[in-house]
């Protein structure tokens, strides 16, 4: 019988995502940065491989020294040779690359679709900041000016107002769709998925939307100043880096529909070998 970790990666693969960083599914560590080919699972098209090994075309991303891979707090070992793992980004928030994992540059077309996208990830928040500073789980390209391609945080005024918010660049113009609930609390665990379906932005939160905002148009990359994908801020460090835990970021160039994105919060919640906090 299949794991949880394979079950989830069965789900995961059956909706075919173009990039997928799972952060330790091979137990691995790299304390002072550098690159690892169990890491993701990148540029399908080129490769037509979502198992783990290494793309041929190299797109690897950076772990900076300060994120912490296979995070033990949220790890529960299946066997010796594979453990599920998780980033910990640094509760002390520093614009620095050494705190977030990036693409660089050189990033694939394949991680950028213009006619619809899905943004999915697992985080534990551990800080919430104050002062309306987004603390980034994915973005692509420079949130500079609010003009990022895509982008998923979480923000808020103060440190228990803070909601998920899912944003894509539409012909120059960022739409933006806000999660009403839940207010997220620090410690918790949440599954959320940043959705444009080419007619609205959408944002759910544990298999349930939670915001939509009517949207027209194709993603824009004009304004991507050179920067690709990177996950616990956006590439430019506009803000400070993620505070917590971040796991299993998937990038599809389709919109999921609703009833799949409940189905992997489910299958996530379930089946996936960590201490799930809800």
């Amino acid at each position: 019988m299949p794991g949880g970790l394979d079950s989830y990666a069965a789900t995961v693969i059956a909706d075919g995502p173009v990039g997928w960083y799972r952060f330790g599914e091979q137990a691995f560590s790299i304390a002072t940065g550098g690159q690892d080919s169990q890491l993701l699972c990148l540029d399908s098209s080129a490769s037509g491989n979502l198992n783990g090994q290494p793309n041929p075309n190299g797109n690897f991303l950076q772990y900076g020294s300060g994120v912490v891979a296979n995070a033990p707090s949220l790890l529960l070992t299946r066997g010796t040779s594979n453990a599920g793992g998780s980033a910990l980004f640094p509760s002390t928030a520093t614009a620095a690359t050494a705190n977030i994992a990036t693409g660089g540059t050189a990033q694939p077309a394949i991680l950028q679709p213009t006619a619809a996208i899905a943004v999915e990830a697992w985080c534990t928040p551990n800080v919430c900041t104050t002062g309306s500073v987004r603390q980034v789980l994915a973005a692509y390209g420079s949130d500079a000016a609010a003009i990022a391609p895509y982008l998923l945080y979480h923000i808020g005024t103060t440190a228990v107002n803070h909601v998920f918010k899912f944003a894509v660049n539409i012909a120059g113009a960022l739409s933006t769709a806000q999660a009403l609930a839940p207010v997220i609390v620090a410690g918790t665990t949440y599954h959320v998925v940043g959705v444009y379906t080419g007619a609205a932005v959408l944002i759910y939160v544990n298999g349930v939307l939670q915001g939509t905002n009517p949207s027209t148009g194709s993603i824009s990359y004009a304004n991507a100043g050179g920067y690709g994908l990177a996950l616990g801020n956006d590439p430019s460090l506009t803000d400070a880096n993620l505070q917590g835990y971040l796991d299993e970021v998937a990038i599809y160039a389709k919109a999921l529909s609703a009833s799949r994105i409940a189905y992997h919060y489910r299958q996530g919640s379930t089946l996936l070998p960590f201490v799930w906090r809800h």
